[in-house]
């Protein structure tokens, strides 16, 4: 009987750690969902890479640091360029309708991010060319967003680049199936060989973000709501001065 009663006893126990168990997993389970997905996938040269699809969220793009605490931000990455003269955005911005530095459009870049209604488009400039009171009086009369950089690929065509620099790399994408996406690499690599290898995933259109020691960003895991850190350098993290965003609303 003692040996029974002991067997009973640890099949109690046993049952009571299940059961604690079970409820810290309910606790880390997501009470809302999150409106974006995330798969991996390896391309022929190797590489590795994260994509972030946009799904049922809403694009945005932001001057000030979204806070990880914000449950209605579910993607944060850094966008364009910062100065290092004075740490102010780089090129023409509109955020929410208000127009920044109308009169310092960046032609070094090619491309920008025009934001209206939660949906983004990616747009060739020609080097600024293309960016005109029009398209500033239709972005900001929509009380939408904009912000310049580099265009990798437009409408399927790759652009060329003579970057010989290792880093981890990070665009904002239009899939050919008109799907928008963030896509980051795993591995270092040089910027021609990024751009090949979206186009490789599908890529139609896209355009670079700011990385190298700029590279902190996060998205909230689907599966358990946490927030994940991407980019691994992160030195400039502090300096970071706009940002773009997938969020709820």
């Amino acid at each position: 009987m003692p040996g029974k009663n002991k067997s009973v006893l640890l099949l109690l126990f046993f049952c009571g750690l299940l059961l604690i168990s079970a409820k810290r997993g309910s606790r880390i389970a997501c009470k809302t969902p999150v409106p974006i997905s995330v798969e991996t996938k390896t391309v022929k040269s190797g590489n590795h890479y994260t994509i972030i699809y946009q799904e049922k969220s809403k694009a945005g793009f932001v001057i000030e640091r979204p806070s990880r605490n914000d449950s209605s931000v579910v993607l944060c990455i850094a966008a364009a360029f910062t100065l290092l003269d004075d740490y102010t955005v780089d090129g023409l911005h509109i955020v929410n309708g208000e127009v920044m530095k109308k009169n310092k459009i960046n032609k070094r870049v090619g491309g920008g991010v025009k934001i209206i209604g939660g949906k983004c488009t990616l747009l060739s400039t020609k080097k600024g060319k293309l960016i005109n009171d029009s398209l500033i009086t239709l972005i900001a009369g929509a009380k939408g967003s904009f912000f310049q950089q580099i265009m990798l690929i437009e409408n399927g065509a790759v652009s060329s680049f003579k970057d010989t620099a290792l880093f981890q790399r990070r665009a904002i994408v239009t899939m050919k199936n008109g799907a928008t996406a963030v896509i980051e690499s795993f591995e270092h690599i040089r910027l021609s060989r990024f751009s090949g290898d979206l186009a490789e995933l599908g890529v139609k259109d896209a355009i670079y973000t700011d990385m190298g020691s700029w590279d902190e960003g996060w998205y909230r895991n689907p599966k358990n709501c946490k927030t994940e850190t991407i980019g691994r350098l992160r030195a400039q993290t502090s300096k970071q001065t706009n940002w773009f965003i997938f969020s709820r609303r």
